[in-house]
């Protein structure tokens, strides 16, 4: 069985001379006889004896898991979660037969633990159910749902996705999207990029563990009618900008930048923004893009909705062009789209034609409107960068600020800099600008800008056949329409406000459901675990 684990070094690996990250001995388990691992960014080598090479190789890839083995615990009562000690670590690979093959070895606690955080950015951990507390069920898409956890170890919290690997590998394409996703979210690492913390695995079930964000997204703020400042506006498109160029500098480009996948890690605080969701993500240099002509109608950039040849390419500059258009709407009020149809959205993403003329725009910063032509240019060829992007007079100072607030974890309202006081004092344009916005959107008898739009285009599923875009990948079905915002788990809606709220301390408590237990049991065994304790 363990032959069915390790192979032979490939002759490539061998003439790569790579340099080992991470080299450790170990005890076979069993065999009572010492191994050593040699672990590589791509794939671990095993050798039997420490004054000898290494003979056997094993690639960390999607189907390679790693387990932490811990001393049985006697449990006081059915509430009682404690873990026991870290003993060792068990190798797992999935052979395609149904087997998993295993390769069990021990070693002390710290040398287990430094291992792990050595896996959890490259291989899935096996096990999930005894390692969480489960507190609530926050959200739910087709055959993904989302829960507020607690890991045991250490009571950090997080959002947990888990997915029905039966149903979402069933999906056209259903497996090869979601290992991008994570392979995708594996590589980012950035304050302004939703954080993905590990993933683990059971026979029947993925978990993705992502950052708990606690301050509702961009859509929830249109749709409640807040309004704006023009240095929210700033701080906003810095947040996003940094989180773009460190995803391009890496040629990856989100390809779905919409109001809905931009959130807040605090409420109010607009510098805390992050961009989520990278199921339509891809590498720019991917031989055949798995979703080429893909994205939200209204959202899209020209070249990637006008897109003819499916084994074509575009660069991250789409990311921009997406970004402009929320850009628009910030400043404006109004989508830069305005159809009120499916049909009538999607032809005038194709036409990218904005209108820069309309009244709202009129008392806007010259420097705004300069760098939304930039951003919203047809030709991605001409199209301002992310990089660019900061440099530009009207974020430039921005993103100053902001990269020295990271270095102090954001700072509270009314702390700034000098700096920041003195840009205030001097922008008059701006001053006069969110004046005139304000009163614009508190007076208009519209419906939220962007929301209704929004709407249609979720009730639709259809583009015309010749020009449609790619919105069936698994993970754009497993997304959770219905997640509650962090801030309102457990509460009421409150009526359409102008200003914002302050959000509720989640207390790290089981939340108890009033469902029955066997009916929550039959929607996800993971509910199980919700009403243990109160």
């Amino acid at each position: 069985m363990n032959q069915k684990l390790w192979i032979q070094i490939p002759n490539e690996i061998r003439q790569r001379n790579d340099k080992s990250i991470l080299k450790s001995e170990f005890i076979k388990l069993k065999k009572n006889k010492a191994r050593i691992l040699y672990g590589y960014d791509h794939y671990i080598l095993l050798a039997k004896k420490p004054d000898q090479p290494p003979c056997k190789y094993l690639k960390l890839d999607f189907e390679t898991k790693f387990e932490i083995i811990r001393t049985p615990v006697q449990k006081k009562d059915e509430d009682d979660d404690s873990l026991g000690q870290i003993i060792g670590l068990n190798l797992m690979r999935e052979s395609g037969q149904g087997e998993l093959p295993t390769y069990k070895l021990q070693g002390n606690e710290k040398l287990i633990i430094q291992w792990r955080e050595f896996f959890q950015s490259r291989i899935n951990q096996w096990q999930f159910h005894q390692l969480f507390r489960v507190f609530k069920k926050i959200g739910k898409g087709n055959f993904a749902s989302v829960y507020l956890v607690e890991r045991i170890e250490d009571g950090v919290q997080m959002a947990i996705k888990a997915f029905c690997k039966q149903a979402a590998y069933a999906e056209e394409n259903g497996k090869q999207a979601i290992v991008n996703e994570l392979s995708i979210m594996r590589k980012l690492n950035h304050n302004h990029l939703m954080r993905m913390h590990e993933i683990y695995e059971t026979n029947n079930s993925l978990y993705v563990g992502l950052e708990l964000l606690q301050g509702g997204s961009l859509y929830d703020l249109i749709k409640e009618k807040v309004i704006l400042s023009t240095k929210q506006i700033q701080q906003i498109l810095v947040g996003i900008l940094q989180g773009l160029c460190h995803m391009h500098q890496k040629e990856i480009m989100h390809r779905d930048l919409k109001l809905e996948n931009i959130l807040f890690k605090q409420s109010k605080k607009m510098d805390s923004v992050v961009v989520a969701d990278f199921g339509l993500a891809t590498s720019v240099n991917e031989p055949v893009y798995l979703y080429c002509r893909c994205g939200t109608p209204g959202y899209v950039a020209p070249e990637v909705i006008n897109m003819k040849d499916m084994k074509g390419h575009y660069s991250s500059v789409c990311d921009i062009y997406s970004l402009g258009l929320v850009f628009y709407l910030l400043l404006t009020g109004k989508p830069p789209f305005p159809g009120k149809s499916y049909a009538t959205v999607v032809k005038q993403n194709r036409e990218a034609n904005v209108d820069f003329s309309i009244k709202q725009l009129q008392n806007a910063p010259n420097t705004a409107i300069d760098l939304l032509r930039r951003m919203l240019e047809k030709d991605p060829q001409k199209r301002i960068t992310s990089s660019q992007c900061l440099q530009h007079p009207f974020l430039q100072e921005t993103n100053q600020l902001m990269l020295e607030d990271n270095q102090n974890d954001f700072i509270d309202e009314g702390e700034e800099s000098d700096l920041c006081s003195r840009m205030n004092a001097l922008n008059e344009e701006s001053a006069k600008f969110d004046a005139f916005r304000r009163n614009q959107l508190i007076n208009s008898p519209q419906s939220s800008p962007g929301v209704l739009a929004t709407k249609q285009l979720k009730q639709q599923k259809i583009i015309d056949s010749q020009n449609s875009l790619q919105m069936n990948s698994p993970l754009f079905n497993g997304k959770t329409d219905s997640v509650d915002s962090i801030p309102n788990i457990g509460l009421h809606q409150t009526q359409q406000q102008t200003t914002f709220q302050a959000s509720p301390m989640i207390k790290p408590s089981r939340f108890k459901q009033t469902i029955p237990q066997q009916i929550q049991q039959q929607e996800n065994p993971l509910l199980k675990y919700t009403n243990k304790k109160e």
